[in-house]
């Protein structure tokens, strides 16, 4: 575990700490168990919920991405606010509004520091995607599923006709349970669409399991003091 990514959490806790409620609000809107939802760890989950692993592109994304968002958005605003303060405005320190400044940048800088997924959820998230490739025996066995969902859809017809014409209530099919389990790889579209959010959510989280976002947001306000 990276020391100045552990540092980083706890520096900006106001954001680890709001990033792990997301997360699991978002376990909770996708239905993935929440294994442990402590946000505070002295390891990599820092800021993260511990959760169940998930094959669902549809979960995966949703998980790694609206948290962030939300977090991203508090930053904008709080972060923004305190920026123009400080920097824009050039507040004196010998203002008591200087301190309400340095306060909401602070708060804006820890949401900012904190809008990535876990490394490897994003990992997970573009293999989910861009790598998932079925194999010969899943895509036998899709094949077996679509002709049984296609008998079963047959059958369901026949039965609401034999039905009416006796005036009794047809025999349901199980054909849509049937369809659920065919699994499918990604199509272009829904690549394409995911591509830039996708890299935005990986190369950030790369950064971040380094406390490289931290040391960013150290940089620009140093350099935003010094010359703006």
């Amino acid at each position: 575990m990276n020391i100045i990514y552990l540092i980083s959490k706890y520096v900006t806790i106001i954001g680890s700490v709001f990033k792990g409620l997301f997360e699991h609000i978002a376990c909770g809107m996708t239905g993935i168990l929440v294994e442990d939802g402590r946000t505070l760890q002295a390891n990599e989950l820092c800021g993260h919920v511990d959760h169940e692993f998930t094959k669902s592109k549809a979960k995966t994304f949703t998980f790694c991405f609206l948290p962030g968002v939300v977090n991203a958005l508090l930053a904008f605003f709080f972060g923004g606010a305190g920026f123009m303060g400080l920097f824009m405005l050039k507040v004196a320190p010998d203002k008591a509004i200087f301190w309400v400044y340095l306060v909401v940048y602070y708060i804006g800088v820890s949401f900012a520091c904190n809008i990535f997924p876990l490394y490897e959820d994003a990992l997970n998230n573009w293999s989910l995607i861009y790598q998932q490739k079925l194999t010969d025996e899943e895509k036998r066995i899709n094949a077996e599923l679509k002709e049984k969902y296609k008998t079963a859809k047959a059958f369901e017809k026949e039965s609401k006709r034999v039905a009416k014409q006796n005036g009794s209530k047809p025999i349901k099919s199980t054909a849509k349970k049937e369809k659920l389990k065919i699994k499918k790889e990604t199509n272009i579209f829904t690549k394409i669409i995911l591509f830039i959010p996708s890299v935005i959510m990986l190369a950030g989280s790369f950064l971040e399991k380094y406390g490289l976002t931290f040391i960013l947001f150290i940089i620009i306000t140093v350099l935003s003091a010094l010359f703006i």
